[in-house]
């Protein structure tokens, strides 16, 4: 099995996802403008999405254990593909989130194919927190080139056009991974009874905590995008081409902090620079309110350079958090897949709402609703390692 396309395929399948989340977020002050809607209600475009996203990939991934990745991911993205036409026909706010729905719905197996091929693949867990770091490093091709098209389809052409681009795009994505990726799943073995799997993930416990946290940090990215377009054109009084561009900020920060990640699996174990990132990062979530505010500094460019170094925290930790958690499943790789995308995708959607209706379209706003998912994410991957430790030192 050649590993160097199992990740192609795998980052090519993570980035197809994302571009439907991210591609269209410059168009949301458009899009609420032309169907006379709030900011909160424009930008629960995305929850409807995630919670379709989270939904499906509980089907997708028992399915993809038995009946294989490929076939699977195949209907993903033609149901991905389908929903984003349909989004492009919408006239009202209630036809935009059930298109949305129905698009997380199809591409709710990009998360979940992903990450179980690279599951199916590498089976020593360093090796695999290694992969997943450059997993999580292209996942910012999305954010990091979507918008920045987005914004210039916006800037050029009606709001509908993203849609058509996200379309597009998909079904050429789809021929591409058709063609190149071959099944990597252990169909042999596998349980018969369907909520096996699940029986199994739910009753361990790092599973569970590291995946919920995975969940949060993921919510601190999305939060951030979405939130950002209002405080950049509102607030800043940006043009949304200059917007789209600005992302490329934190996803460099992503992409760096996936980098050093790699480099530091070489010395220190998952756990330990698990630990450090988090300090780290809710250390700067707790600061730089305090000083951009006490030194009056809450301007465009400050609200970058915090984006790029909350990102920096994010890509460190985000790639452990899954290789840890998916290690040690290669029975129920496409079921603990699926679990802790779920688990994902549905508190990111809780959290973004709560964050859409904590006035965080502001720059203030924003810092203080990141402070506190930093906060919960040190505490809970705290708690589980002095469980860890101690379960090991009474073994």
């Amino acid at each position: 099995m050649n590993s160097k396309m199992v990740i192609t395929n795998s980052c090519l399948i993570l980035v197809l996802g994302l571009f439907s989340i991210d591609l269209y977020n410059p168009a949301l002050p458009e899009i609420a403008r032309v169907f006379s809607v709030t900011d909160a209600q424009s930008q629960n475009l995305v929850v409807f999405y995630l919670a379709g996203f989270a939904l499906s990939q509980l089907v997708y991934g028992p399915i993809s254990d038995r009946k294989g990745r490929v076939p699977v991911i195949m209907v993903s993205l033609a149901l991905g593909a389908l929903g984003n036409y349909l989004t492009s026909t919408a006239d009202s706010i209630q036809a935009l989130y059930l298109f949305r729905l129905l698009t997380g719905i199809g591409a709710g197996g990009c998360p979940v194919i992903s990450r179980a091929i690279l599951s199916d693949t590498f089976k020593d867990k360093t090796e695999l927190s290694k992969s997943l770091t450059v997993f999580s490093m292209a996942s910012q091709v999305s954010p990091a080139i979507a918008p920045v098209l987005g914004g210039f389809i916006t800037a050029a052409l009606p709001w509908q056009y993203n849609f058509y681009a996200l379309t597009l795009i998909t079904l050429l994505g789809a021929v591409f991974i058709k063609a190149t990726l071959v099944e990597t799943a252990p169909l042999h073995g596998v349980p018969a009874k369907r909520l096996e799997g699940f029986k199994v993930l739910l009753r361990d416990f790092n599973f569970m905590v590291y995946s919920l946290v995975s969940a949060v940090l993921f919510a601190i990215t999305i939060g951030y995008f979405t939130a950002s377009p209002f405080i950049y054109q509102l607030q800043f009084h940006l043009e949304s081409q200059e917007n789209g561009l600005l992302f490329v900020g934190y996803s460099a920060g992503i992409v760096l902090g996936s980098y050093l990640t790699k480099r530091f699996l070489n010395r220190y174990s998952p756990e330990r620079i698990l630990m450090a990132s988090l300090v780290a990062l809710t250390g700067l979530a707790a600061l730089a309110p305090l000083v951009l505010q006490a030194f009056n500094l809450v301007t465009a460019p400050a609200i970058v350079v915090y984006g790029f170094l909350v990102a920096l925290g994010c890509g460190l930790s985000s790639p452990l958090l899954l290789g840890i958690s998916l290690h040690g499943q290669a029975k129920h790789a496409g079921t603990g897949s699926a679990l802790q995308g779920a688990i994902k995708m549905a508190g990111a959607a809780l959290a973004l709402y709560f964050f859409s209706e904590g006035h965080t379209s502001t720059a203030m706003g924003l810092m203080l609703g990141i402070l506190v998912m930093a906060l919960f994410c040190l505490f809970a991957i705290a708690l589980a390692q002095r469980i860890a430790s101690r379960s090991v030192a009474t073994a």
